[in-house]
């Protein structure tokens, strides 16, 4: 059962599981086949649990957009740490195994790449809350899988779904636009992303009980180096594009160190997406819409 299915994440996360029996939940955003739940309601997520049965529960239920922080802190923090609570409980309550998402956030980016067991110090609200819900969900369902990604980026609904998205828009604006030159990203493709998942999903009675475990690209790029790699792939002349200093409260760069869960996967490096090969694709409906 992935909670959050009509998300970014979690339509990739449905299609990775589409030849397993999985069920899809939804509250605000309708898909078809999805079933309707409210994460924040606990008679809701206990009803779904019963109903369903599921034997692995994913979380991808979370409010990831800075504007919501500041504007909604209230709204922000219940969906990213109550829902992760409550839906540790009800895993545990009913004997289902628990994947849930957490972020990089949860580190300062002062001194990568970090490992599963480093020290957490969030320097934002949402790292903050990140690490609230791990905490909440280790206290709840101690058996617990918690995965830890970056920034992800794939084909979106709309622009201001992934960061990426956003950027490609400012760039095929033609519109003065200055974009940080700070902090280091390691955007990751959310199928790939996904993929792990349900790897990690299939393993979820096995060795990662209890665990915390990285994932993400390798290499990493600022906002502005991301602008101008579209600029150039796009024939877009770059002169309005410009560096700029960090936005806000951002930690400057949380490379994860993903190299246990890369060996337990076995899989050649070739086999993983490079964000210099997926951009383009993912960009190309938005890179020009003013």
């Amino acid at each position: 059962m992935i909670f959050g299915a009509s998300g970014f994440l979690g339509r990739s996360m449905m299609r990775a599981f589409e030849d397993w029996k999985v069920t899809g939940t939804s509250f605000r955003r309708k898909g078809q086949g999805l079933v309707t739940v409210d994460a924040t309601s606990t008679d809701d997520v206990l009803d779904a649990l019963s109903r369903f049965d599921p034997d692995v529960v994913i979380n991808c239920v979370g409010e990831r957009r800075p504007e919501a922080w500041a504007n909604a802190p209230a709204r922000a923090h219940e969906l990213n740490v109550e829902v992760a609570r409550l839906l540790a409980e009800a895993a545990r309550h009913y004997g289902a195994s628990l994947l849930h998402i957490s972020s990089d956030y949860v580190f300062d980016g002062a001194a990568p790449p970090y490992r599963v067991d480093a020290r957490r110090n969030p320097v934002n609200a949402y790292g903050r809350w990140k690490l609230l819900a791990e905490d909440a969900v280790r206290r709840a369902c101690p058996e617990a899988v918690i995965l830890r990604l970056p920034v992800l980026y794939g084909p979106v609904e709309y622009a201001a779904e992934t960061n990426l998205t956003q950027i490609a828009r400012q760039v095929g604006s033609g519109e003065p636009v200055e974009l940080d030159d700070v902090c280091v990203r390691y955007p990751t493709h959310v199928d790939e992303a996904a993929e792990v998942c349900r790897w990690l999903a299939a393993q979820s009675k096995g060795q990662y009980l209890g665990s915390v475990v990285h994932w993400s690209a390798e290499r990493g790029f600022t906002k502005y180096r991301m602008g101008l790699m579209i600029a150039q792939h796009f024939g877009i002349v770059p002169d309005h594009i410009k560096a700029g200093a960090a936005s806000g409260d951002r930690p400057a760069d949380c490379r994860l160190d993903c190299m246990d869960l890369r060996a337990a996967l076995g899989r050649p490096v070739d086999h993983y997406r490079t964000f210099a090969d997926e951009f383009p694709q993912a960009v190309a409906p938005w890179v020009r819409t003013a």
